[in-house]
């Protein structure tokens, strides 16, 4: 059970009201829905047909009511400047009610995650803070609650986002050998961003030892995959454009004969040889501040892009998991 001081209770009960719909418990009124299955099913509908501000009172009735794609799709809804204003502090506590409620779902459990996600999304908001809330910025929390992300529910934004935190020294000790790994891990999962960054790092040499190839190779990599994303595609596209200008012949051919060898003619290639993230520490509640230990950090090593060992299963750059459900 989650513990709160007076403060925090007092937000919470502030929370609950604010995101609970109108008319909920009322005897006199009949609810504006059957149920809240049928409020989430109406609420979608009008999301696929662009009525997203006709899409809210029923995401948020089906919210109300623990229906977790609801919550997922609002929390991403404020998250993001579009049909709706950004709201930030909405999005932070539909992302801290999923976190509150699912934090216990094993590693192996279909939502997975999406409650990583949350936890993701939730680190970066206590890296930066939010104003309106107002919630001061604690990179140093936000950075463990990254560090379960990324460790225990294996989310590839949140290595990304460790990742730099660790080459800047953000909220943890700056450790560019870290952050490798951690890049690595994201980039294993067909984040772009991450294969930017760690060949980057592979082309010039920092923090790790200097692989041009394997560098250019990931930029390759990188600039194919943000064409299927909407990843920050115009810095990867001027970091590949930079590199690619003063590359000579041979290590071009060199990073072009890794992508088809490693993926059947596909554009992809291998990740540094790293082991299985370690499981971070299990939090009943983002209200409870974890201990930050150097074990939840990825084993050190060599970044080595050569093929990784055996393990039972792929560890290369691979085809991204598909989604479940209507949880996208």
């Amino acid at each position: 059970m989650p513990i709160f001081s007076a403060s925090q209770l007092g937000s919470a009960l502030a929370a609950f009201i604010v995101l609970t719909p109108a008319g909920v418990g009322s005897t006199d009124t009949p609810p504006p829905f059957t149920s809240a299955t049928e409020a989430y099913r109406q609420g979608v509908t009008a999301l696929n047909t662009g009525r997203t501000e006709s899409a809210l009172p029923a995401l948020e009735y089906a919210a109300g009511h623990g229906v977790l794609g609801a919550q997922l799709k609002l929390a991403r809804i404020y998250a993001e400047d579009g049909a709706v204003p950004k709201d930030d502090s909405k999005a932070f506590r539909y992302y801290q009610r999923i976190a509150d409620q699912y934090a216990d779902v094993p590693a192996s459990s279909p939502i997975a995650r999406y409650v990583g996600e949350a936890f993701c999304a939730l680190g970066q908001y206590y890296v930066e803070g939010i104003a309106e809330l107002p919630l001061q910025a604690d990179p140093a929390y936000g950075a463990g609650l990254l560090r379960h992300a990324g460790a225990y529910f294996g989310d590839a934004e949140a290595q990304y986002r460790l990742g730099r935190l660790y080459l800047t020294g953000t909220g943890v000790e700056k450790n560019p050998s870290i952050a490798a790994n951690w890049l690595t891990m994201a980039a294993r999962k067909q984040h772009a961003s991450a294969q930017a960054l760690l060949g980057e790092m592979l082309w010039s040499g920092e923090g790790v030892g200097q692989r041009q190839a394997q560098g250019l190779a990931l930029l390759m990599l990188a600039q194919e995959n943000t064409r299927k994303t909407r990843d920050e595609a115009s810095w990867i596209a001027d970091t590949y454009d930079r590199t690619i200008a003063i590359a000579d012949r041979v290590t071009v051919r060199e990073a072009e004969a890794m992508l088809p060898r490693l993926g059947g003619g596909q554009r992809t290639a291998t990740a540094a040889d790293v082991p299985a993230a370690p499981s971070a520490m299990r939090a009943g509640t983002i209200l409870r501040r974890p201990e930050l230990s150097a074990r939840s950090e990825p084993r050190l090593g060599p970044v080595d892009l050569g093929p990784p060992p055996p393990m039972g299963m792929s560890v290369g750059f691979g085809a991204p998991s598909t989604s479940m459900g209507g949880l996208q």
